[in-house]
């Protein structure tokens, strides 16, 4: 029987591609599931991070618009609110569903009001992006819980979609190298200011936990030429952060990203979640593919969870999660987010196969 550790402990060494007392354990939800859980069983004021044992906490998200916090609402149905961000794009949102708000237009399109617009994002002192309080908050709150606790903000072709749409930037990237270089710098070196003023008062982190979606089901948005171009010396100048205080770092992307995993690698990505199932990414060819050159978290197929279907359930965890933890290298985390279908008692039938699966006892 193994020691039983703490969840920084189970992470670090899953990131160091060694075998715990069981597989570490992460989540994320739609806004609707937890609501819904409660009316289907989970207690009013239960936590499912602390019944589950999930032992990463984020430090909470970071905003790099031109006017961080700014939203207008500029036209409203029964359906939807279309709302003017900080970031200069109109976007619609949802009322009865939650989901990726729909672009519908940008107002930074030319090459002089992308200059503007970096001089009012520079402008902007880096602790009003950020709830430095929160952050403090969930640092204690991480430690008191032996949580490994991570930055969770968001790298530059994530950002820069946001000002200019995937269409837009892809015609930049194609059109202009130099432009779109400059733009995925900026981004960079935003991500980068915050970080110094976190750390400037007072949060300490165990890793990072970047976010970029860069891929369709099929392949990433943009060719490995682009990317090493483009986009890696802003994800090198991001993650090189955290390397230069020994801190690991979790890469998030939706989507078939495999033409460019080894780039990632290279850049100094040491974890990649979520690896969804449905976009042809599977633990059981990468993990033996790619060896401890890298670490997994995520690929159980939420579409298979949203069936309630226990067979099937056990069918999915029973196949995937023997492979994945061999050796260490891998974190429990669906292959996205746990959506509103998956009902409460599926979930609780989940983390149980978790504990049977994922021990290495």
């Amino acid at each position: 029987m193994k020691e039983t550790l703490n969840g920084r402990a189970r992470v670090q060494l899953a990131l160091s591609h060694q075998e715990a007392d069981r597989v570490p354990r992460a989540e994320s939800f739609w806004p609707e599931t937890i609501p819904l859980w409660h009316q289907q069983g989970l207690g009013p004021n239960d936590d499912v991070a602390d019944l589950f044992g999930y032992d990463i906490t984020g430090a909470g998200w970071v905003s790099h618009e031109a006017r961080p916090g700014f939203l207008q609402t500029i036209e409203e149905t029964d359906a939807w609110w279309s709302r003017l961000d900080g970031n200069g794009a109109i976007l619609r949102y949802w009322k009865h569903k939650s989901g990726t708000p729909e672009h519908v237009d940008f107002t930074v399109k030319t090459r002089d009001q992308w200059e503007d617009h970096k001089r009012q994002m520079l402008a902007q002192p880096p602790g009003s992006r950020v709830d430095t309080f929160s952050a403090l908050r969930r640092m204690y709150e991480a430690q008191a819980k032996g949580r490994w606790f991570c930055w969770t903000g968001v790298e530059c072709y994530e950002t820069a979609k946001d000002i200019f749409g995937h269409v837009g930037l892809s015609y930049i990237m194609a059109d202009d190298p130099e432009w779109a270089k400059d733009i995925f710098d900026t981004e960079a070196e935003l991500a980068c200011r915050v970080l110094d003023h976190l750390e400037a008062s007072g949060v300490r982190f165990d890793g990072g936990w970047i976010y970029g979606d860069i891929a369709f089901n099929h392949a990433p948005f943009f060719s490995p030429k682009m990317y090493r171009a483009l986009i890696k010396p802003a994800h090198i100048r991001q993650i090189a952060w955290f390397k230069a205080r020994g801190l690991p770092v979790i890469y998030h992307t939706d989507g078939d990203f495999r033409l460019i995993l080894p780039d990632l690698i290279d850049a100094g990505v040491d974890c990649f979640q979520p690896l969804e199932a449905k976009a042809h990414m599977d633990i059981r060819e990468l993990k033996p593919q790619y060896g401890d050159r890298v670490s997994w978290m995520g690929n159980i197929d939420v579409m298979v969870l949203i069936t309630n279907d226990k067979a099937r359930i056990e069918a999915e965890v029973a196949a995937k999660l023997p492979i994945a933890k061999a050796g260490g290298g891998y974190i429990y985390h669906s292959d996205h987010s746990i959506a509103p279908g998956v009902r409460w008692e599926s979930y609780q039938f989940l983390m149980a196969l978790l504990d049977r699966y994922g021990s290495y006892a």
